[in-house]
């Protein structure tokens, strides 16, 4: 009777490893690089919305201030027809007074993402619609 414990127990233990050792990899692959040989890769999501890419954009090449304010916004809409840009925030609308130069940070950052539109306006608005900042560039 103990041996057959000890058996389930070390069967177990090593169900468990194993389990253990496939999620700690499942975020990563292996890539062989032609000329370097494999290498160990994560696998980020793709941004898939314009609001990400947007993200990911300043993330990269932003300033601290952008860097601080984008992580706020949620979605982005812009008519290229009328070069009108809206970009919502996570921003309660009642404080909306104190995330007016957040919001410009914002805007400065769009115009350097998207350099080459020509003028247009953009509007920063808070989680429930309401605008907290209008800018043209």
């Amino acid at each position: 009777m103990h041996k057959g414990k000890l058996i389930a127990g070390s069967i177990l233990a090593m169900t468990v490893v194993g389990v253990v050792a496939s999620v700690e990899h499942s975020a990563h692959a292996t890539k062989v690089v032609p000329g370097h040989g494999p290498v160990l890769a994560t696998m980020e999501p793709v941004p898939t919305s314009e609001a990400s890419m947007f993200r990911v954009w300043v993330d990269q090449e932003g300033t601290p201030p952008e860097k601080a304010a984008v992580r706020h916004v949620t979605r982005l809409t812009a008519h290229t027809g009328n070069q009108r840009v809206g970009t919502y925030t996570d921003w309660d609308s009642r404080f909306a007074s104190s995330y007016t130069a957040r919001a410009g940070q914002i805007v400065t950052a769009y115009r350097t993402w998207q350099s080459g539109t020509g003028h247009a306006e953009a509007t920063v608005y808070a989680s429930d619609g309401q605008a907290i900042s209008t800018r043209r560039f």
